[in-house]
Parts: structure tokens; C-alpha cells; sequence
């Protein structure tokens, strides 16, 4: 069968999946040497201060990369200003096409099951309270891998933060898969 045929998205589709196929059975083998890193990635991790492999969800870093630095705003959630929850619900919107409530209590309450942190995966959230006469959640972030999760800070904006920093570690309420 000719390219002619075939539409081009069709064919870039296919060479995409053969190449997927031929990375992956060599990988699978014993010993086989590890993927090397597109220099992109590497900018990509050095940028985020997080070690990314070509593995790793690559739009969600790029998307969390392009909100680094947004100033908090409460109520707002564009790249002029946002809170938490505005700037998960845009990342998830545009990575996963999922919506999202827009309070982090409701995101807990009617879009996530509860996890703990040993069971987090890329792209979960993660749920705190700020309020201290109220463990309800008030803040959500993003996790990301190795500890680390992006959220929008009062102070400084949308960060990575860790989540085993004192502050963090003492707020925490749980995590969550989005359903």
C-alpha cells in the first residue's frame, strides 16, 4: 500500500506506533541500555528542578512549566492571576479534558477518591488546610513525581513545592484520583 492512500495523519500515526513498539520490546530486555533523554526534556527538568524522563507525562510538565511564576489572584484562574483551584482546573481541562469543581472541598467531594501518599501517581491531587479552625480542604495542588506537587501559592504564585516541607507535611489532608 502506498502513502497515497494513506492520510497523512494516518501515516504519521503509524511510523509514531511502529517506532513506539521497537523502543519498548528493546527496552524490555535485560540489561538493555537506558532511553537517552531528548534535550528538551533535559531543559524541561532542569526548568522544574524535577529529573523527567521522555516517559514521563511531558505535556503536563509543559503545561505546569508555562504557570510557574503566575501571581496568586483569589477567584481567578488565568495566567495573569489565579489560585489553586483555578490553575488545577485549567491544567486538568487542558491535559486530561476532565472539568473540575471549582473549590478544592468540592474537587474532594465529587471528583476525587481518596488516596494516600504512598499510592500517588503523576497528575493526582493533592488536598491541605490553611484554615485553622476548619481541617476542610482549602487548598489543591498538582502531583507531580518524587515528592513533589505544583500549586499556587498565597506568596509566591504557582510553585513546586514538596510534600514533605514542614508546612505541607502538617496540612495535609489526603490525596485524590480525579474519576
Amino acid at each position: 500500500m502506498s502513502c497515497r492512500y494513506i492520510g497523512k495523519k494516518k501515516m504519521v500515526w503509524l511510523v509514531v506506533c511502529m517506532m513506539s513498539l521497537m523502543v519498548l520490546s528493546c527496552a524490555a530486555h535485560k540489561g538493555a541500555a537506558p532511553l537517552p533523554v531528548s534535550e528538551a526534556t533535559e531543559t524541561l527538568s532542569h526548568r522544574l528542578g524535577i529529573p523527567l524522563t521522555d516517559e514521563d507525562n511531558l505535556e503536563l510538565y509543559r503545561m505546569v512549566a508555562q504557570w510557574i511564576g503566575t501571581p496568586h489572584r483569589m477567584g481567578r484562574s488565568t495566567k495573569k492571576g489565579t489560585d489553586c483551584s483555578g490553575f488545577v482546573t485549567n491544567i486538568y481541562k487542558k491535559i486530561y479534558g476532565k472539568s473540575l469543581a471549582r473549590s478544592s472541598a468540592a474537587m474532594l467531594a465529587t471528583n476525587c477518591d481518596r488516596i494516600d501518599k504512598k499510592s500517588l501517581r503523576e497528575g493526582d491531587l493533592v488536598f491541605f488546610y490553611t484554615r485553622r479552625k476548619s481541617k476542610r480542604p482549602s487548598h489543591v495542588g498538582i502531583y507531580l513525581k518524587d515528592g513533589k506537587f505544583a500549586h499556587s501559592s498565597t506568596s509566591r504564585g504557582v510553585i513546586i513545592s514538596r510534600l514533605d516541607e514542614p508546612y505541607y507535611k502538617k496540612r495535609w489532608i489526603t490525596g485524590g484520583v480525579v474519576r
